[in-house]
């Protein structure tokens, strides 16, 4: 019987010391974040430029005063 992909992944890294097993995590970890970034990439593109200048716009006009009695 053949071996699914993760079952092989698992075999392979039980085999590995233990420093060696936290790099594989690590570096697993970093692939999940890098399809995160996947997914957030696809959205580039999907708010307007009108949506984007309003947004702008409303930044500027609420986020950028400062008042020393809030502090």
């Amino acid at each position: 019987m053949t071996r699914t992909v993760p079952d092989e992944i698992v075999a392979r890294i039980r085999r590995l010391p233990d420093a060696q097993q936290r790099q594989a995590l690590a570096y697993v970890q970093t692939l999940e974040q890098a399809s995160h970034g996947a997914a957030l990439a696809a959205l580039s593109g999907s708010i307007s430029r009108e949506d984007l200048a309003q947004m702008a716009a409303a930044i500027e006009a609420d986020c950028e005063r400062v008042d020393a009695r809030d502090w």
